[in-house]
């Protein structure tokens, strides 16, 4: 009995020259290096950390803020000569520790510490959707050439079929007993096997900078793949679909804006508001810093605004309609998405049926 090798390891074997020359690599070693190379994600890392440093700065409002000042100067009339040596000139230093205490800033400083927390969370989001989009363009990438290599071999065996075929019509036709219109057609036949060979050669290499460019490669190289294509299995009962959608990136996102824009109100509402603060000085002043007196003040400030044109009043009402907006922006991403996800799922499905279908055609072509 005969032993038939399986289609993928026909498929290897013949691209294995190619396979040698290039860089090959499994799913699981392409998912590695685009989780660790790949620009966007790295670019969506960062933002995070940015948003996290932006997150503790903002926490620094509710300390004193304490300063160190130092001066040392002379004051009088005359030229630069007399302001050097002349006795008439005063002379005097001052060395002081400053410290301030916000009391209350109209819930200002609350505003922006959720400010920042807000968007820190839209960049956690950005940063999954870009994990979703990478996982994405890495699958198609790996795949489209996985299939454009197997797709060469395939197309390299029908130019042989042809090249053969040709080869027997030429040697008929030589002979007398097969017409001219026989071996044009022939001949008609591996021109267009070699265009197509020509033509997927093209594909493969496009299929290349694809996949180095999801990868992050710079410069991009020969690039090969190795793997199976896997038929997944549909679950027995349909997702929910809501659940979902509370749980994708689109969701967090308009969450974060929403966010955002509540801290923007509470920042426009604080500008109606008094402010209290309390500030307290140590200091030392004299003639120069060897011979000083001590000196210190403290004090409570208030501050309330009490005619601007109008402008904190509109700037509330700005930041009214702004929140509202982002309410409503958050419940119609919602919609979009989980419409998105039911329509997108029910593709998923009919590919996974016509691929059985074509199963079904491919065994009883074989029999």
């Amino acid at each position: 009995m005969k032993k038939i090798l399986p289609i993928s390891l026909l498929a290897f074997l013949s691209l294995a020259p190619a396979l040698f020359a290039a860089d090959i690599l499994t799913w699981d070693q392409a998912l590695k290096e685009a989780s660790q190379n790949n620009r966007d994600l790295l670019s969506a890392e960062q933002s995070v950390k940015a948003g996290e440093d932006a997150q503790q700065a903002a926490l620094g409002q509710f300390f004193p803020q304490i300063s160190l000042s130092a001066s040392i100067g002379r004051d009088g009339s005359g030229g630069l000569n007399d302001a050097l040596n002349s006795p008439n000139y005063q002379q005097g230093a001052n060395l002081s520790l400053n410290a301030q205490q916000d009391l209350f800033s109209g819930l200002k400083d609350v505003a922006s510490v959720d400010s920042s927390n807000a968007q820190l969370d839209i960049a956690r989001a950005e940063l999954t959707e870009a994990k979703a989009q990478v996982s994405h363009d890495l699958k198609d990438a790996f795949y489209q050439l996985l299939f454009s290599q197997q797709q060469i071999d395939l197309l390299k065996q029908i130019l042989a079929r042809d090249q053969a075929n040709q080869d027997l019509v030429q040697m008929n036709f030589d002979g007398g007993t097969d017409n001219k219109g026989s071996l044009l057609q022939a001949q008609a036949a591996v021109a267009q096997d070699q265009f197509s060979v020509d033509q997927a050669q093209r594909s493969l290499r496009v299929a290349e900078r694809q996949l180095d460019q999801v990868l992050g490669r710079s410069p991009m190289a020969d690039i090969s793949v190795i793997g199976d294509f896997d038929i997944p299995a549909l679950p027995a009962d349909l997702p929910d679909f809501l659940k979902l959608t509370l749980q994708t990136p689109a969701h967090l996102e308009a969450v974060g804006q929403l966010g955002l824009a509540d801290s923007q109100y509470v920042t426009a509402r604080g500008g109606l508001l008094p402010t209290l603060s309390a500030n307290a000085s140590l200091s030392r002043q004299g003639w120069n810093f060897s011979n000083m007196t001590p000196a210190w003040s403290a004090g409570l400030a208030l501050s309330l605004p009490v005619f601007t044109g109008g402008k904190n009043l509109f700037d509330l009402k700005n930041a009214e309609e702004s929140k509202k907006g982002a309410q409503d922006g958050l419940e119609s991403s919602d919609m979009k998405t989980e419409q998105g996800l039911e329509s997108a799922y029910a593709s998923y499905q009919d590919a996974v049926d016509e691929i059985k279908v074509q199963q079904f055609q491919v065994e009883a072509a074989q029999t």
